[in-house]
């Protein structure tokens, strides 16, 4: 599909990063300068206009670069950040005003968040009523879903809840899955690239499928922009990151009729991110 789908007017993109560019001092990769308007101009291409900034792991909880673009938009975009336990109630009401809702949870990138903090995390995030965004794998659902079931919390699973195309999932790991869908979780249909797939990334509509028949009504969709997987230290040279309409069109058809496409790109993350 080339053609900007009828459905995707007024569209949302949940995972967008923002960077100040230059090199970050023990950091696992080196973004280059990658604005929000940058952004848009690529996002426009496809009828994308609302942004979700969730804050990339090299900036630990230094929110700064991403509270800024936030800041200078007035309300059009919402945010999702990295925060500690402690963070005082003040910054909190800060960030909620910017448009934060949410706070990711990083288990995968080697400068990560430890799972024993997420407990008090998450008596924090269901205090202001965010939602626990994670980036995570099949391993890890079984504890996602006890802190789902523990603090009333919405969980986000970004990344297709870490699964790829040839995964086969235990007992116990499709149990844990069902159980947080039955339990109000979402899932985020992105960063296809990220999970052994490439352009055009057809591997990804059986999954797409069972997103929306499991988790019907809680599902979105990310880019991953300006997608860091691309400039990760440490592994063989990973080419061109695929142009923005690579990332999206190739779900319309999976999303399917119109009326669906509307539901994931516009009311689902509406609903989500308030």
């Amino acid at each position: 599909m080339t053609e900007k789908p009828d459905g995707f007017h007024h569209g949302w993109d949940t995972h967008v990063h923002v960077f100040a560019g230059g090199g970050l001092a023990g950091s696992h990769y080196t973004p280059p300068l990658s604005t929000l308007e940058m952004w848009q101009h690529a996002a426009a291409t496809v009828g994308v206009n609302h942004a979700v900034l969730v804050q990339p792991s090299v900036y630990g909880i230094d929110n700064t670069v991403l509270l800024a673009a936030l800041g200078a938009t007035k309300g059009v975009h919402r945010g999702v950040v990295v925060i500690e336990p402690h963070t005082p109630e003040h910054e909190l009401a800060a960030m909620q005003a910017l448009g934060v809702r949410g706070v990711r949870v990083n288990l995968v990138s080697p400068v990560g968040n430890a799972l024993a903090d997420i407990d008090r995390l998450a008596a924090r995030v269901a205090e202001i009523g965010w939602h626990l965004q994670f980036y995570a794998s099949p391993t890890h659902w079984a504890r996602i879903a006890e802190i789902q079931r523990c603090w009333r919390v919405d969980v986000v699973l970004d990344h297709f809840a870490g699964m790829r195309p040839d995964t086969v999932l235990t007992a116990a790991e499709f149990a844990c899955l069902t159980t947080l869908a039955e339990q109000g979780a979402w899932i985020k249909c992105s960063a296809a690239y990220r999970l052994g797939m490439v352009a055009p990334f057809s591997a990804a509509s059986q999954m797409v499928y069972d997103a929306l028949a499991r988790f019907r009504g809680r599902v979105v969709w990310g880019s991953d922009w300006p997608h860091t997987w691309y400039m990760e230290r440490d592994v063989p040279a990973r080419g061109e990151a695929p142009a923005f309409a690579e990332l999206l069109l190739p779900f319309a058809d999976a999303f399917g009729d119109p009326a669906m496409q509307h539901e994931v790109m516009v009311a689902a993350p509406q609903r989500l991110y308030q």
